[in-house]
């Protein structure tokens, strides 16, 4: 028995929503991983960078007060203190900053996602 017209254009539909949708879920993979691969870089190089610098203050502050141990010892302890803290309240506030305003995820997604809808909403209004 052969299909009718209707049956083969829902089947006709439904093929082409199952080819956008494997489109847009490749593409969606895609930028996932570029992401995952981008945060892991970042979070390993970001930590790296915590670790050594810190242990590069903390040895510069010891060294500080070994020097003026005799003589300015608690005011040098009291300047460290407050660089620290100063560049702590610094890099909080730039953090802040970077995490409000940053850049969308998955934007060629979204972009895709939004081009098809306007195409399906056009392709409705013209039938």
């Amino acid at each position: 028995m052969p299909p009718t017209p209707l049956l083969a254009s829902v089947q006709r539909i439904l093929a082409q929503v199952a080819g956008l949708l494997g489109t847009h879920l490749e593409l969606f993979g895609l930028e996932l991983q570029d992401a995952l691969q981008r945060f892991a870089v970042n979070f390993i190089l970001g930590v790296l960078s915590v670790v050594l610098g810190g242990l590069c203050l903390a040895l510069a502050a010891v060294l500080l007060l070994i020097i003026f141990w005799d003589s300015h010892r608690i005011a040098v302890a009291l300047g460290l203190m407050l660089v620290y803290g100063g560049a702590a309240i610094g890099f909080a506030a730039y953090l802040r900053h970077r995490l409000k305003h940053a850049a969308d995820l998955f934007p060629a997604t979204c972009g895709e996602l939004a081009r098809d809808r306007k195409a399906l909403l056009h392709a409705e209004d013209e039938a």
